[in-house]
């Protein structure tokens, strides 16, 4: 019976993995070209900051020098909670400052102000999101022009890690990024479906904020939340790989597992407010497969958990029924393969991504360390959840003449 159960649980986990591996392949269709347009757009770009006075001029200056007309970009820094000189060093690097006032719990407060503050401006068209450690390629807005002239409601950027080669850590986050940008947005591009607001790089149509009332997330994981919103009703968001930021990757394993538990835990917390009005407008009828799409994206974190179960059930066979030597010859025989299947995985990422191969050594055959360590994470706030969010400090200064590993 117990493995019964164990077969059933796999085969459900293995349904949800054919999903996105099908999914991973349409990358390898054609987009369809764009068209390019001069510069019309008038952005306001806004950075929440708390205690980044190391990093934020770096951002702010690669905003103020982008290849766009200058009259047509303003840069906002918004301190919340600062004890440094984040507000000094922002407006010596040419931002203009947006105040907050009462608590903020988390980024979505702090954006909430900044748009209500805002947003009745008719001379700004777009907003566009940054966190405080980015650094934005010179192209950057003009890229971003061209999707919303094209049509776009809401846009993604590609994240590249700015600091892939100090640590394995740091650059296992850039392999990560890079199944994002290829196996996530470029393959969703290119059926037309929805890319994932996930991370930092995200531009609003001033008109998408007013009908939706400003901004008014209410979770840690603002960006999904968001995603979400506009999925269900039925914004038209667009991948934008020409507009790359850069992010600052953790150096250490510690701080990289506090960083995505509160990833895994917000994604859950999403999951839980908003997937039953995305199953809703499922049972409409309407843009079926972006809706389900949606549902597989929030149902992410509990897939990991799930998939626990089989290995935990067969192990608790071995032991009680079964022989422990031939338990333990099958387990390590399964974990030899899935490392070097993650590793052969990895080595392919790093190829099709702009990153230097030579250098990457380190970080391809320890992210089968990072991939594993999604699973307790999902199991931590699965249990415990992730209600507060916690400050993970930047201090990586690169500027943008020295971002020489993109092709």
């Amino acid at each position: 019976m117990v493995l019964e159960y164990s077969a059933l649980i796999a085969g459900i986990i293995k349904a949800a993995s054919l999903y996105f591996i099908v999914m991973c392949l349409f990358f390898l269709r054609r987009r369809p070209a764009e068209e390019n347009h001069g510069p019309k757009t008038r952005f306001a770009c806004l950075i929440p900051a708390r205690n980044e006075a190391a990093v934020i001029g770096e951002l702010v200056r690669s905003l103020r020098e982008q290849d766009y007309p200058s009259e047509l970009v303003e840069i906002y820094v918004i301190p919340n909670n600062c004890t440094d000189d984040t507000e000094r060093m922002a407006c010596r690097a040419g931002a203009k400052i947006i105040n907050v006032r009462g608590p903020v719990r988390n980024k979505g407060d702090v954006l909430h102000q900044a748009v209500d503050e805002l947003i009745q401006r008719e001379d700004i068209d777009c907003f566009m999101l940054f966190d405080a450690d980015n650094v934005a390629d010179r192209g950057y807005l003009r890229a971003m022009n061209d999707a919303f002239l094209n049509g776009a409601d809401v846009t993604k950027s590609r994240i590249e890690a700015k600091n892939p080669y100090d640590s394995w850590v740091s650059g296992c986050y850039g392999l990560y990024y890079n199944i994002f940008n290829l196996f996530f947005n470029e393959s969703r591009a290119r059926i037309g479906i929805a890319p994932k607001l996930i991370g930092t790089g995200l531009g609003i149509r001033r008109e998408v904020l007013l009908s939706m009332g400003g901004w008014n997330t209410v979770t840690i994981a603002e960006d999904t939340e968001f995603n979400a919103l506009c999925v269900n009703k039925g914004y038209k968001i667009c991948w934008v790989p020409k507009a790359v930021t850069y992010d600052e990757a953790p150096e250490d394993l510690p701080v990289s597992l506090r960083q995505r538990r509160r990833w895994v835990g917000g994604i859950m917390a999403v999951s839980k407010k908003y997937s039953g009005d995305v199953l809703r407008e499922v049972l409409k009828g309407k843009r079926i497969l972006q809706l389900m799409d949606m549902l597989m994206i929030l149902s992410l974190p509990y897939i990991q958990v799930t998939s626990l179960i089989p290995l935990a059930l067969t192990i608790a066979n071995g032991i009680f029924f079964g022989s422990a030597a031939s338990l333990f010859l099958i387990l390590g025989a399964g974990l030899a393969a899935s490392w070097a299947g993650t590793v052969c995985f990895a080595l392919i990422l790093a190829v099709m991504s702009p990153l230097r191969l030579k250098s990457m050594s380190k970080a391809i055959l320890m992210f089968p360390v990072f991939t594993l360590s999604w699973m307790p994470l999902a199991v931590i706030a699965f249990f415990r959840g992730t209600g507060t969010w916690e400050q993970i400090r930047h201090k990586r200064i690169v500027k943008t003449g020295e971002l020489k590993y993109i092709r």
